[in-house]
């Protein structure tokens, strides 16, 4: 048995039991971090956790698959929704928000941001305001299209930990996510 998380349009944060080795390709696809897939599940009485019955990609990224940067930054904004995304609660304008982010970030011809971009959107989702982040090129105002900001290294990894940092204030619970290593060795 293994345990799968998922965020649903109409139930939000789920954690599911999986048993049983899926062998076809797309199935196991379907397993990667940021699909978007159709599942079924069931529940019992005698169990707490959902059971998963079916799970069919709706849309695979494919290009997050491929890329690793894409993969990093898929795998960074997955801890930043598990870390944030605590209760199972509908939510509807979050869940067309990680749909977006999943197209973005398969689509843009240059991921490097759409981290950044991630953080400081679902910062206004979670309801704890818009990050200041000072001594950057947004310190006069948050931006919509990081995609068409050149910023370097240096700038890219202050401004995360600005964000982390702004995280780790508004919310009780949240720890610096363990992927943020690697997200910034990833883009050095």
């Amino acid at each position: 048995m293994s345990l799968l998380h998922v965020y649903t349009r109409s139930e939000g944060r789920l954690l599911l039991q999986v048993y049983g080795a899926h062998s076809k390709h797309k199935v196991r696809a379907a397993y990667q971090p940021l699909s978007i897939v159709e599942l079924t599940c069931s529940t019992q009485p005698t169990r707490q956790i959902p059971t998963l019955v079916s799970i069919d990609p709706l849309y695979l990224p494919d290009n997050v698959y491929t890329d690793i940067r894409r993969q990093t930054i898929a795998l960074f904004s997955t801890e930043m929704l598990l870390l944030t995304l605590t209760h199972p609660m509908q939510d509807e304008q979050m869940y067309d928000f990680i749909v977006d982010f999943v197209h973005e970030l398969n689509d843009n011809p240059a991921p490097e941001n759409l981290h950044i971009s991630f953080m400081i959107r679902l910062a206004e989702l979670l309801g704890i305001g818009t990050p200041e982040l000072t001594d950057t090129p947004f310190a006069d105002g948050i931006i919509d299209n990081f995609s068409s900001v050149a910023l370097s290294r240096h700038a890219r990894q202050d401004i995360l930990h600005q964000l982390c940092n702004y995280y780790l204030t508004h919310i009780e619970s949240f720890h610096m996510p363990k992927s943020l290593d690697i997200l910034t060795e990833v883009f050095n």
